[in-house]
């Protein structure tokens, strides 16, 4: 009995020893889960992606349908008012509700990324809830997409507001696809946000992103460009954010996406001043945009 009560103790492993192994797990906890979260996020990233260039082939498609237009970035303006007024009027509609009958899937608005991005959220964003009707519920969807519409040179306020025959109103024109010289260089859709506090982003995104500059827009009005260094404006980036390993996902207007730093979104131009430094490597828009 003795001897097998020494076995027995010689073969256990004492405190020193599982402590050691405790502090090896945890280094190697520390190493790899860092290592996971980057590899999630890779996958978050490509997925994101792929919803960009649904995206983005959605409203090529609407350009070929609709006479080499760009899609508008809204249908009906300013009132949020996806009901309609008067009665019957045909109400608000925000790009990605027109170019729906593309992609047939409102999920792909959703960047996996964003974890404010959620139904009730975006319902919460315009006031709407579950019991809402479905015209709401779908202009709150598609309003706060997660990949944001460069409006100011694709689909700019028109100089003279013009109307349909039925006499709503349309003044988000698209830009004809023939005056757009490098498609391959100018930026269409971006990662967006609804709001931004204290540097943290929540409501979703948002259907449109700001240029840092209006220069050779030719529109007559704009939101003001980005807010640099602004931590509770959700212009601090001009609504775009680097929500990707800090880059973001950039969908262009001959359809190709890529990713992209902050910095490279205001390549030749300067978000403060507004003034365009270097023509060519602006990716907005303007003359050789």
């Amino acid at each position: 009995m003795n001897t097998l009560a020494t076995r027995r103790s010689n073969s256990a492993f004492t405190l020193i020893e599982l402590l050691v192994v405790i502090a090896i797990i945890a280094i190697l906890a520390a190493i790899l889960f860092p290592v996971f979260a980057q590899a999630r996020e890779s996958a978050r990233k490509a997925s994101c992606m792929s919803n960009f260039k649904q995206g983005a082939l959605a409203i090529l498609m609407y350009v070929q349908d609709y006479d080499e237009r760009m899609v508008p970035l809204e249908y009906g303006c300013c009132g949020y008012n996806p009901d309609g007024v008067p009665a019957g009027q045909y109400g608000d509609r925000v790009w990605p509700q027109l170019t729906r009958p593309y992609t047939k899937n409102r999920q792909i608005d959703k960047c996996p990324s964003d974890g404010t991005n959620s139904d009730a959220t975006d319902l919460a964003d315009m006031g709407y809830t579950t019991s809402s009707s479905d015209i709401r519920k779908e202009y709150a969807y598609g309003i706060t997409a997660n990949y944001g519409y460069n409006y100011l040179y694709l689909s700019p306020f028109g100089n003279a507001i013009p109307s349909d025959s039925a006499g709503n109103t349309i003044p988000f024109i698209g830009n004809p696809l023939a005056v757009i010289s490098r498609p391959a260089n100018n930026i269409m859709l971006v990662d967006s946000i609804w709001d931004l506090a204290n540097n943290v982003p929540f409501g979703g995104g948002n259907w449109f992103i700001e240029p840092p500059t209006f220069l050779y827009s030719n529109s007559p009005y704009w939101f003001g460009g980005w807010a640099p260094g602004n931590a509770n404006s959700f212009l601090q980036y001009g609504a775009t954010w680097p929500r990707h390993a800090q880059g973001m996902n950039v969908a262009y207007v001959d359809g190709h996406v890529k990713y992209q730093k902050v910095g490279q979104l205001v390549a030749g131009v300067n978000p403060t001043t507004h003034a365009i430094t270097d023509l060519n490597a602006y990716q907005w828009g303007g003359p050789g945009g």
